[in-house]
């Protein structure tokens, strides 16, 4: 009775033991594939080959979630499920793409935040993503490469087994020297400040200087931006241009009157030019032009004739005795006239006199 009772609660001890590590088990499974404390993003991937649920999701190198369910998509791409956790905000603009730890080692899905400052909500989407290459399709493409650099190293080999292949790598190494000498004595005379590229590497002068007319410049585009901000707003002559309805009508309304002068002038030209009018006449008629020389001629010949002292007009002008008896003559004039205006109050008082005696 002993003995059966022993093997009892030996029995009943390793059932209790069973059933104490079944529920750890599930319990850590579902902390491994449902973590308390996180909310879901999704990203989809063309290619999600050795991720698996329960996966670590880093940042930086930290965790900050892990990897939920993996579901195939319709179009044949794969989305992923990461559950972050709470105190992580991840920006809208953030990248999620699968690593893989070490060479062989298991995959991981890595985010790197992005630079806007809007956040991702729950159950949002993930839209930069960059798939993992496969190792297989990396050593495919390897393989053409690897051959060629080994008919690269087979013709090197070839070349130099010969003295002239020799004698010319020889050369290179040479010139490679004196290469590297030039280079080291460029270099210090641009550390010492020689030349052009020298001073403006050394010459603090030279850097205040260049960076003064930046400050200008900043200058200069902030007072240019302030002018436009004043024309935007149709401030001063300029602003009102291009702002001022009024203006652009009033505008337009001397446009069609410049429109419409320009078409009566042409009406006019067209006239002159068809002969109509006195203008057009002048222009066009010959006989008027005949007219016109012929009497240009004849005060010529009159001109003539007078610069010569011929005829009244000549004398007149060429004379000068005729001058002379003219003036005489005026001077006699004036003095007849003086003494009319004399002798006009006594024949006044004379009158007057007469008058009063009858």
């Amino acid at each position: 009775m002993y003995r059966k009772s022993t093997e009892i609660k030996v029995g009943i001890f390793v059932l209790v033991a069973l059933l104490a590590l079944g529920y750890l088990t599930v319990k850590l499974a579902e902390e491994t594939f449902s973590p308390k404390g996180t909310y879901p993003v999704y990203a989809v991937f063309d290619d999600v080959s050795g991720l698996v649920r329960g996966a670590r999701v880093e940042m930086a190198g930290v965790e900050i979630g892990k990897v939920g369910r993996i579901t195939l998509l319709p179009e044949g791409k794969a989305r992923v499920e990461l559950l972050i956790y709470k105190e992580v905000r991840l920006s809208r603009d953030a990248l999620a793409r699968i690593r893989t730890a070490g060479v062989l080692g298991d995959r991981f899905v890595e985010i790197r935040q992005g630079k806007a400052p809007e956040k991702l909500p729950p159950k949002a989407v993930i839209t930069r993503t960059e798939s993992p290459m496969d190792l297989s399709e990396l050593i495919a493409e390897a393989g053409p490469a690897l051959k060629n650099l080994e008919k690269v190293t087979a013709g090197l080999a070839d070349l130099l087994a010969t003295e002239e292949g020799k004698n010319n790598l020889r050369e290179l190494i040479v010139n490679l020297r004196d290469a590297s000498a030039a280079f080291k004595t460029v270099g210090e005379r641009l550390a010492r400040g020689e030349g052009t590229l020298g001073k403006l590497l050394t010459d603090e002068e030279l850097y205040r200087k260049i960076n003064r007319s930046f400050t200008d410049f900043q200058v200069t585009m902030a007072n240019l931006r302030r002018v436009s901000d004043k024309m935007a707003r149709g401030e001063g002559t300029l602003g009102k241009l291009l702002t001022d309805e009024e203006l652009y009508r009033s505008f337009q309304a001397a446009m069609k009157s410049v429109e419409k002068g320009s078409l009566a002038i042409a009406e006019v030209a067209e006239k002159i030019n068809k002969g109509q009018g006195t203008l057009g006449k002048l222009l066009t008629d010959d006989e008027l032009y005949e007219h016109l020389n012929q009497a240009a001629a004849s005060l010529e010949h009159i001109a003539k004739k007078i610069d010569r002292g011929e005829g009244t007009l000549g004398k007149l002008v060429n004379d000068d005795s005729l001058y002379i008896e003219a003036k005489r003559a005026l001077q006699n004039v004036n003095r007849a006239t003086t003494g009319i205006q004399e002798q006009v109050p006594i024949s006044v008082l004379g009158t007057i006199a007469g008058a009063a005696m009858h």
